[in-house]
């Protein structure tokens, strides 16, 4: 409290005619503690509920607009049509680049029209999009790693917004700006920033327009892909356990991050089964992959970035490690410099 600083100077006062003053002003002091608690847990209420309404927005609306999408110096443009009627949830991406790309997403179907390729790929299962960007509801996670405050309303793409700030306690996350639209909760604008609060990637739609329905003819590609090569993703399968698993631990960790998925995964033009550790705090996500050493020429040996993405990569005995999450250089070198082995299991009969 203000107050504060003025206590120790009427504590070395002597005169009684002090005495009194002080007396009231302590008392004072101790009514108001109540009252900033009580407000403190009023604007936490307030962010959780604006957080939940962006996650139901998400889901829940029809619009189209045109949004750009940033890092440092390269900035996208794209279109979005998104449709939630009784067919589920449908959604067009247009690229703006020149390119002629387009994704069109039926629930739980992605198919990427690549006219510069000549190619479409089909995938089944829904990748994670940043389009919009999606953030979490839990603000009781939240609050241990990070400062949550409400800073006042804008206008974005022509809407009133209200400003959500989410600022990490230390230097092993971003911290991020949000613009969430007053009336429906769609989120219109994101800063993701570092610790000088510079801007490293940034989202904001500059047209939208809400609907209560897209007409289908919306949601179709506007390209001729007749002559197309097709492909289609195979589904993710079960790896066959190894005659002889080498179990992987993590030994540091950043406050915050815990384990939140193990599997073995088979990566791009890798015939070798990877296993893949994810770590997160309920905001920030961090993936590390592990994997025989093969072709030792083309692993990424140190660090690396694109744009707010960073990489760390090193050996370990027959082992290459790669750690790769949006988050701080120093976040990916930790995790990757702690990765060991631990219990090496035995041939299972």
């Amino acid at each position: 409290m203000r107050n504060n600083g003025l206590l120790p100077v009427l504590l070395r006062i002597s005169c009684r005619c002090y005495q009194q003053p002080l007396k009231r002003l302590v008392i004072f002091a101790s009514l108001l503690m109540p009252l900033n608690l009580v407000l403190a847990d009023q604007h936490q209420e307030e962010i959780q509920a604006w957080l939940e309404k962006m996650h139901s927005a998400v889901h829940g609306l029809s619009y189209e607009g045109i949004f750009v999408y940033g890092q440092h110096n390269q900035i996208s443009s794209m279109k979005i049509i998104h449709s939630v009627d009784k067919n589920g949830e449908r959604e067009r991406l247009i690229s703006m680049d020149g390119s002629g790309r387009e994704v069109i997403r039926n629930n739980n179907k992605v198919t990427c029209y690549l006219p510069d390729r000549n190619s479409v790929v089909v995938q089944k299962s829904r990748p994670r999009s940043i389009f919009p960007p999606r953030f979490p509801i839990d603000i009781n996670t939240l609050q241990k790693n990070y400062y949550l405050s409400l800073d006042g309303k804008g206008k974005v793409a022509g809407y009133i917004s209200q400003k959500i700030n989410i600022l990490p306690k230390d230097n092993f996350r971003y911290g991020y700006h949000l613009w969430v639209e007053e009336k429906t909760g769609l989120l219109l604008k994101t800063h993701l920033v570092v610790e000088d609060d510079t801007p490293v990637e940034q989202f904001m739609f500059t047209q939208l327009h809400f609907h209560d329905q897209i007409p289908d003819a919306l949601l179709q590609p506007g390209i001729d892909s007749s002559k197309f090569n097709w492909f289609e993703a195979p589904a993710k399968k079960q790896h066959a356990e190894n005659k002889a698993v080498r179990n992987w631990r993590v030994k540091h960790l950043p406050a915050g991050f815990r384990p939140d998925m193990k599997r073995m995964t088979t990566l791009p033009e890798n015939l070798m089964p990877v296993e893949h550790l994810i770590f997160s705090d309920g905001l920030a996500t961090v993936s590390v992959f592990i994997e025989e050493m093969m072709d030792s020429e083309n692993n990424l040996r140190g660090g690396s970035h694109m744009g707010a993405v960073h990489a760390f990569g090193r050996a370990l005995d027959d082992f290459y490690v790669t750690v790769i999450g949006e988050v701080p250089f120093v976040t990916v070198k930790m995790i990757g410099e702690s990765v060991a082995p631990a219990v090496k299991v035995s041939e299972k009969k």
